[in-house]
């Protein structure tokens, strides 16, 4: 049986990618930037966007591309996590993944790589019996001087003449802020200290749309330092190819005909885990039924087993993270009646649920379920019953 090319649960191999082509042209502009010395240093961006929108397949794009660059640069990523102690916790784990992925990376020549492995970062992790607690007293500044200090290191002793840049890619870099407040900002001052003296580190970092504004006192600042590159859904374009492109990387047989990809993207409104889910479940039931090419008709009369399954794997965990006075909410705004009808406080309910990601604000008392999809689940599912 061919393969499926389609998994809405993990970002886009690079074989597999297609569109956001203007999100590409922008960082092909912002590392040509960063790597020209006649230029003005360094470009750094902040990828920014609701969840399952594409941020890490976009982002692990602009990693591979950063990789085919000429002159050749360094390529360094990782996804911020909520296991680290803080700030201290995560500038350790950073260094050590810059030490590894530089000296793994094969598109740098052997004798840049032999040159990279003779450094290794000073990183005093203590007795390995250290308590959690005893490490998160760690000041802060601990962390941002050990940062500074290595790369500042590894870039005068190692890196001069022989990469033009090293761009380091942090995955849900608002994770970072769960465990520091102010983790972002001591990122900023770090990387703008070693970019002010000409050490080229570009930054780039994915978040959700508000993660600058999460904490006021330092939005300002961190805002400045980046250049935001919001995504949203994809366009009718743009579907299309995340559609037929996959399916040619893989040589899959199957045809999808014009108003097949007119219906999906009229189903998902082009968001790209509902696009990916649906394909996957398309192309499956086409290739139980061994057909060549499927067409709108075809993605309709099948569209209540997608919808199903979507419920079965997505939908029925949302449901079930809310509490019955959300749920009543939740069903009010799928029927689009007022909240107010309802015999809970329904603005504290519905700030709740924004925060859970269920809801989205659409303007003074007025939201939203976050896709259509889930709001059909409601509806169907819950509130008809």
């Amino acid at each position: 049986m061919p393969i499926n090319p389609f998994n809405p649960y993990f970002p886009a191999h690079d074989d597999l990618f297609a569109n956001r082509r203007k999100e590409q042209e922008l960082f092909q502009r912002a590392l040509t930037a960063s790597t020209q010395s006649s230029l003005p240093g360094a470009w750094n961006l902040a990828v920014v966007g609701p969840w399952g929108i594409g941020k890490t397949s976009l982002l692990r794009r602009f990693a591979w591309a950063a990789q085919m660059n000429d002159p050749p640069v360094g390529v360094v990523s990782m996804t911020a996590t909520t296991a680290t102690d803080g700030f201290d916790g995560f500038a350790r784990s950073l260094l050590w993944r810059i030490q590894r992925d530089l000296t793994a990376n094969p598109r740098l020549n052997e004798g840049v790589r032999n040159e990279l492995a003779k450094w290794e970062p000073k990183v005093n992790l203590g007795p390995i019996s250290v308590s959690r607690r005893a490490s998160k007293e760690l000041s802060a500044e601990s962390g941002v001087d050990l940062l500074y200090a290595e790369l500042s290191r590894l870039w005068n002793q190692h890196i001069t003449g022989r990469l033009a840049a090293v761009l380091i890619f942090i995955d849900d870099a608002n994770n970072l802020l769960e465990v520091d407040a102010k983790a972002l900002l001591s990122l900023r001052a770090v990387f703008q200290d070693l970019q002010g003296h000409r050490m080229t580190y570009p930054l780039i970092i994915t978040g959700p749309e508000d993660m600058f504004e999460a904490t006021r006192d330092v939005s300002e600042p961190v805002t400045r330092f980046f250049e935001r590159l919001p995504i949203g859904p994809f366009s009718r374009q743009d579907t299309d190819e995340a559609i037929v492109e996959p399916l040619k990387a893989v040589n899959h047989p199957l045809r999808v005909l014009p108003s097949a990809i007119d219906a999906v993207y009229a189903r998902t409104l082009g968001h790209p885990y509902f696009a990916s889910f649906s394909m996957r479940e398309l192309v499956n039931a086409a290739d139980i039924l061994s057909l060549s090419k499927i067409d709108g008709q075809f993605v309709e009369s099948h569209w209540s087993l997608v919808a199903e399954r979507m419920g079965e794997e997505k939908f029925a965990a949302e449901w079930n993270q809310a509490t019955d006075g959300e749920r009543e909410v939740l069903g009010f705004v799928a029927q689009n009646l007022p909240m107010s009808q309802g015999k809970r406080s329904a603005s504290a309910l519905a700030s709740r649920l924004v925060n859970k990601g269920l809801l989205v604000k659409r303007g003074r008392g007025q939201y939203a379920l976050y896709h259509p999809l889930f709001a059909e689940y409601v509806r169907i599912h819950k509130v008809d019953r």
